[in-house]
């Protein structure tokens, strides 16, 4: 995934994932600071960009749903 010029390798989603287990409810603010702790760049909202595309695509595939101001990770 490119995000404004900063390429985000597929093993940084992968432990990205991993971080939210089947069953754990989280916000997009988590995500994002994980991105960050993983070495995704916080300047020109990158972290915050990688996170809303994380989110619309885990949505879309039926992995997570909002509920209750948080997102919960209900497939893998």
């Amino acid at each position: 995934m490119k995000v404004n010029g900063f390429e985000v390798p597929q093993a940084t989603i992968d432990t990205v994932a991993a971080w939210f287990p089947v069953g754990r409810s989280f916000r997009a603010s988590e995500l994002s600071a994980v991105l960050v702790k993983l070495g995704v760049p916080r300047m020109d909202w990158i972290a915050d960009r990688v996170a809303d595309r994380l989110l619309q695509k885990w949505r879309k595939a039926g992995v997570i749903v909002y509920s209750g101001k948080k997102w919960l990770r209900v497939a893998t």
